[in-house]
């Protein structure tokens, strides 16, 4: 959250606790529509640690972030997309890389030429 530049998070599998709040510090996030994202601490009967609460509520709104993190639900790359946790949705690929393309175009976007 504190670099200087602009960061990408490509989301192509599975982005559960940690991993989400890492994506989540990111200024921009791509995923597949396959991918698996959410804060499921809460199932482990702990709450998020790495500024998960901070930064959901910020991202989508506070009784939203409120319902993802006390039921610990899981949504695929549609349904973070539908309410704005991610910017970009795009299909997976056979080589299980399309976020990471998605996010290489964005970021060659913000290149000056």
């Amino acid at each position: 959250a504190n670099l200087p530049v602009p960061t990408i998070a490509a989301i192509d599998g599975t982005a559960l606790g940690g991993g989400l709040e890492i994506a989540l510090a990111c200024d921009i996030r791509v995923a597949a529509s396959s991918a698996k994202m959410g804060l499921v601490e809460t199932k482990l009967a702990i709450i998020p640690g790495a500024g998960g609460t901070q930064r959901l509520p910020r991202t989508i709104g506070v009784s939203l972030a409120k319902e993802l993190i006390f039921s610990a639900r899981i949504l695929d790359g549609e349904e973070a997309k539908s309410i704005g946790l991610i910017s970009h949705v795009v299909e997976q690929n056979e080589a299980g890389d399309a976020a990471y393309k998605r996010a290489l175009a964005l970021a060659r976007e913000f290149l000056p030429e």
